[in-house]
């Protein structure tokens, strides 16, 4: 059984990067915390890479027009793994709309990218600041305090996003995931069954589903959802199969 871990399935790559100093932690996630509000989720889990250029006004000045097609192109950079002319795109978007909270978030998503884990951690703040109700960076901002080891804070953040987008699957995944991690494996099975019945797609949540069930000695379920995952072309579910289900 020690063999056996919880995994995390993170918004983009994994890279190391030095602690954040616990005060300034502090601060920062009271000042987000405060200016959450609980919203209709119809719209919120929606991924960003999919959102339009919705910077209106009637009559667009020079200003907005400018920040419309930097923003276009940054998601086409973007969607092309370029990060670096995305970058130099999304920054053009808030040199002319510095309000503009989906450029942010892509700003936060690059720099994650690239393990840059304190400026990614300013820009998804920035996005919240901007926009109460973008649950996708107040996931960012959790995924970086997971990644950073401050599990508290991690947590405290997937239950904020969670708050604001009560239909937001990836946030009961990740949520689930690290209550498993917790040995909390009860409150992970729920957290994780309302995953899946959010995104039947996310072959990962049956792993972790799995897992949590192996902990609790429900080996029948756990084979169960390691054979869907697995049958998903999930591989360390096939492992798990092969080890606990013949």
């Amino acid at each position: 059984m020690k063999n056996l871990v919880f995994i995390l399935l993170i918004i983009t790559g994994l890279v190391g990067c030095e602690q954040l100093g616990e005060n300034n932690k502090v601060a920062k996630i009271e000042t987000i915390k405060d200016k959450v509000r609980t919203i209709d989720s119809a719209n919120a889990s929606k991924d960003l890479l999919s959102a339009p250029a919705n910077i209106n006004q009637k009559k667009p000045d020079n200003k907005t027009k400018a920040a419309k097609m930097a923003y276009n192109a940054g998601v086409q950079y973007y969607q092309k793994n370029d990060l670096e002319n995305a970058l130099l795109q999304f920054k053009k978007v808030l040199e002319n709309t510095p309000e503009y909270s989906p450029a942010s978030h892509y700003l936060g998503r690059i720099y994650y990218d690239k393990g840059q884990k304190e400026l990614a951690l300013s820009y998804y703040e920035d996005a919240v600041r901007s926009n109460i109700n973008d649950s996708v960076s107040i996931l960012g901002i959790g995924q970086v305090y997971f990644d950073l080891g401050n599990h508290v804070q991690a947590m405290q953040y997937y239950n904020m996003s969670i708050d604001v987008a009560p239909n937001y699957g990836l946030a009961y995944y990740n949520r689930g995931t690290l209550l498993g991690m917790q040995n909390k494996y009860i409150e992970a099975l729920d957290d994780l069954n309302k995953s899946i019945e959010l995104d039947a797609n996310n072959g990962n949540a049956y792993v972790n589903r799995g897992l949590a069930y192996f902990y609790l000695k429900q080996m029948n379920s756990a084979c169960r959802d390691w054979q869907k995952a697995s049958d998903m072309g999930i591989e360390k579910a096939t492992v798990a199969v092969e080890k606990h289900c013949k």
